[in-house]
């Protein structure tokens, strides 16, 4: 019963998605806030917390959608000299019932939500500023539809200060 579901709801969305883009509808957008100063010394690590804002009357799947057929929301970074990213930390989604699929809760992020990055300097790192650059991919709908899935660039600096 429930792949039936699944597979009713999958049918939907696919369909969906060219009717979004017929009706001339404006598509959706997720913006990100400007990330504040980042400090971290040679050998340490700090948080960075980049802040995304869903556009109104949409939302996004989670990093961890409730089933394989959904396209999770993914941030992707890379760290320049001294700088990597250790890990990501996603937040949990909202379970939500919508009118495509009443019986099924799907895990999605909307309004405003946050991940935190945990960045690091190497122990030998040099003073100075390190870009940290990738995108963030998701795939957006509203009540009815879902758009083809999208990236935006995500860009902050980390500078690394003297021991």
């Amino acid at each position: 019963m429930k792949f039936a579901g699944l597979a009713l709801m999958s049918c939907l969305l696919l369909g969906g998605m060219g009717v979004a883009q017929e009706a001339g509808r404006n598509p959706p957008s997720v913006e990100m806030a400007p990330v504040g100063k980042v400090q971290v010394k040679p050998g340490g690590t700090a948080n960075v917390q980049l802040d995304f804002r869903v556009g109104n009357e949409f939302h996004i799947n989670s990093n961890k959608p409730h089933s394989e057929l959904l396209i999770p929301t993914v941030l992707k970074l890379e760290g320049d000299g001294p700088v990597t990213v250790a890990s990501l930390k996603y937040p949990a989604g909202q379970d939500v019932a919508f009118p495509f699929a009443p019986g099924e809760k799907l895990s999605v992020y909307s309004g405003d939500f946050s991940i935190t990055a945990v960045v690091m300097a190497g122990a030998n790192a040099v003073k100075g500023d390190y870009p940290v650059s990738g995108k963030l991919r998701f795939q957006a709908c509203d009540k009815s539809a879902c758009f083809p899935p999208k990236s935006i660039p995500v860009k902050f600096a980390v500078t690394v200060a003297a021991k």
